[in-house]
């Protein structure tokens, strides 16, 4: 028999008490290790900067357009809150109805804000002003993703060891991954939710899923920092707690902040996570199936078993197997604690949400309630589109993964089957696959039950990217790693595997760019060249003695689908007044009602010529640039060409004086249906529109069509 071993901390005691007995390789290794952490730290300290950076450059590189809700959703509400109800941003029918939580536009008005007062301190021009504004969110929201893309590493770290060859095939495969590229940066609810999401995970108390209490040393090696926090976190009831780092007086704390204070600890990773996870599911209700998944593996098994049973119908026993639910594997403190802590995260977040809301909203609400209650109780979501039952599965997948399919796929099957199943030369530990499994049974569950609803888009998936990446990781490694190893020769059978690497990774850089700069370009550089425009006609003063002043306000018309393009996040100026056809859904309207309604943008439409002469009347005769004003281009009828979407008409007549039968300057600025507002619409100065109604749009301008 081997003698005992003395405990843990007894030889800890040995080694610090008694350096005498130590040998020179023992200092020698003792001092490597102190190094370690700070060598560890370094290198994720760089690979932080290295991914916002490269996150940065990702967001100012992207020019083309890709869901309305990148502007409506949280860019057009930000602005009314930073600039004030009557600056010009486009309020939808859900923040007047309520279905929104205000705590996605504060973040950007706040930042709105900030950039505003930067741009007045240092005098910028007003090109500069509104580049600024339009670059401010984007540089934001890419921070977010860069820390989104950090803490997948800092999981895979946790998954499969500290500097493992999985955890940097996470690293790569988000940084390389052309959906990444192509959404992580926009200012999307649900990009700012999958960050969330990720980092929560992060903080997730793993361990407690485990069936054994003590675990293989390789599945606790953790940086200092973040081993003394798992420490803190579970100390037990005696816990410091924050407050007790506070000097001031108990005394002299509102009550409400007190009782946070003694309750709730940012430094304990559950804290995080669970403050994080309230904060996801506040942003998008659906989020709240990721955490039931993720919980029940902590609170809930489900053990299978069977026997033999005789049957006077069969002579020979039969097998049944038999399933139940029980308890396991979290302790009962753990699951108090969870319960606990999850309630006073949970609630603080809520009535954080709900101040906010109350701000915004000027009454009292509860956006996620009413947000299931329209789109699901009364089917409003299905106004804006129908799928099949399968679409995540044959199109919400393949989009979120393109080129990495295959090794999401493999990944997801390694993770719900045994580690003998596995590919070789790969951690098959106990804490790994524990993690991989509950990962893998959240990304088939959550868009499983997802495909209940009639609505889909691959953005409501989105949060199951980075555990995708996570799971891929282990058979993109097994695959490549041998190729790409530098102690392979350059004539070896591995090179179609090189070959293929490459490949893969060009494909996605010709997809990244294509859909970041190519493809749906028009619905921003069209709104570049109105700003141009204006700066260059309306906010131009010229020599008083020599031209007239120029007028202050430029009109916009959009005949196009409702939310085609940006709005005021995008023309900036309060001075530009502009309107859209609209797509309101049928609220509150019985099913009889609904089945014939047919909103603004479908009636235009339908009947184009009947719809403009109902509702603009008869086009006022063109203006044209005088030779006393030949900097100012009166009246002018635009459309940007690009991609086939937008074709381009201009008139011009010398006609001089105020526009006949209603169609004045001044009745143009007089009309009520600016910014998404319902009342009159009125001819504007500029019309926008796709190519496809080119030739109709010129038949009513220049007077010849039958309405």
């Amino acid at each position: 028999m081997s003698p005992p071993t003395s405990p843990a901390i007894s030889q800890a005691s040995t080694i610090v008490g008694l350096e005498s007995s130590m040998t020179l390789d023992d200092l020698k290794s003792l001092k490597r290790r102190a190094h370690e952490p700070v060598k560890r730290t370094t290198t994720a300290r760089d690979i932080l900067i290295f991914l916002i950076t490269f996150r940065i450059v990702n967001a100012l590189s992207i020019k083309t357009f890709f869901q309305p809700d990148e502007f409506f959703q949280s860019l057009e509400p930000a602005w009314a809150i930073a600039f004030g109800a009557n600056s010009g941003a486009w309020i939808t029918w859900e923040w007047k109805n309520h279905l929104r939580s205000a705590i996605h536009p504060v973040l950007f008005a706040i930042i709105y804000r900030i950039t505003a007062g930067l741009s007045w301190i240092f005098c910028l021009s007003p090109t500069l002003h509104s580049d600024l504004l339009i670059a401010a969110p984007k540089i934001a929201q890419a921070v977010c993703a860069g820390l989104g893309d950090y803490y997948t590493w800092k999981l895979g770290e946790r998954i499969y060891e500290p500097g493992s060859n999985e955890a940097w095939a996470a690293l790569a495969l988000t940084v390389s991954s052309p959906w990444q590229w192509f959404c992580s940066a926009r200012t999307l609810s649900n990009c700012l939710e999958t960050t969330l999401t990720i980092i929560a995970l992060n903080y997730w108390p793993w361990q407690w899923s485990l069936d054994q209490r003590v675990v293989n040393t390789m599945d606790e090696v953790f940086s200092s920092e973040e081993q003394a926090e798992e420490d803190y976190a579970h100390i037990g009831e005696g816990s410091p707690r924050i407050s007790d780092h506070f000097e001031e007086s108990p005394k002299s704390e509102p009550p409400i902040l007190k009782f946070v204070k003694h309750t709730i600890d940012w430094r304990k990773p559950l804290h995080r996570c669970l403050l994080l996870a309230a904060s996801a599911c506040i942003l998008r209700p659906t989020n709240l199936l990721i955490w039931i998944c993720v919980a029940y593996f902590v609170l809930f098994r489900t053990r299978t078993y069977g026997q033999f049973l005789e049957t006077r119908w069969v002579e020979s026993p039969v097998w049944v197997h038999i399933t139940s639910l029980e308890l396991f594997p979290a302790t009962a403190k753990e699951r108090k604690a969870l319960l606990r802590e999850g309630i006073l995260c949970g609630s603080l977040i809520l009535v954080t949400s709900t101040l906010i809301d109350l701000f915004y909203y000027r009454q009292l609400t509860f956006p996620p309630l009413r947000f299931l209650y329209f789109n699901i109780a009364q089917s409003l979501a299905i106004f804006y589109g129908r799928n099949r039952w399968d679409y995540y599965l044959t199109e919400g997948l393949p989009l979120l993964l393109t080129t990495f399919l295959p090794f999401g796929v493999l990944g997801i099957y390694h993770g719900l089957s045994p580690p003998s199943n596995n590919p070789p030369f790969t951690n098959n530990s106990t804490r790994t696959q524990t993690i991989k499994y509950q990962l893998a049974a959240t990304s088939i569950i959550v868009p499983l039950i997802l495909s209940l609803i009639s609505h889909k888009e691959v953005r409501f998936i989105y949060p199951l990217l980075p555990l995708l990446h996570l799971l891929a990781a282990s058979p993109f490694t097994a695959f490549f790693l041998p190729a790409i190893s530098p102690a392979i020769s350059r004539r070896s059978p591995y090179n179609m595997k090189r070959f293929l690497l490459g490949l893969i990774l060009l494909i996605n850089a010709a997809i990244a760019l294509l859909t970041t700069t190519s493809h749906q370009t028009a619905p921003l550089s069209v709104m570049t060249y109105l700003r141009h425009q204006h700066t260059t006609h309306y906010l131009t003063q010229p020599p008083p003695s020599t031209l007239p002043p120029a007028p202050s306000t430029m009109t916009v018309g959009f005949l196009m689908p409702c939310h085609s393009t940006p709005w005021r996040s995008h023309l900036v100026f309060r001075s530009i007044k502009a309107w859209a056809l609209t797509c309101e859904p049928p609220i509150n309207m019985n099913q009889t009602a609904r089945a014939t309604y047919v909103d603004e943008a479908d009636r235009f439409y339908a009947a184009p010529k009947s719809f403009l002469a109902t509702t603009l009347g008869t086009p006022p005769p063109p203006r044209s640039r005088q030779s006393q004003s030949s900097w100012f281009f009166f009246f002018s009828w635009f459309t940007r060409s690009s991609n086939s979407a937008y074709a381009s008409s201009s008139s011009s007549s010398s006609s001089t004086g105020k526009a006949k039968h209603g169609f004045g300057r001044e009745e143009l600025i007089e009309a009520d249906a600016w910014d998404g507002r319902p009342g009159k619409k009125s001819w504007p100065e500029y019309l926008v529109f796709f190519a496809e109604k080119e030739g109709v749009l010129a038949e009513v301008l220049r007077g010849r069509g039958a309405m």
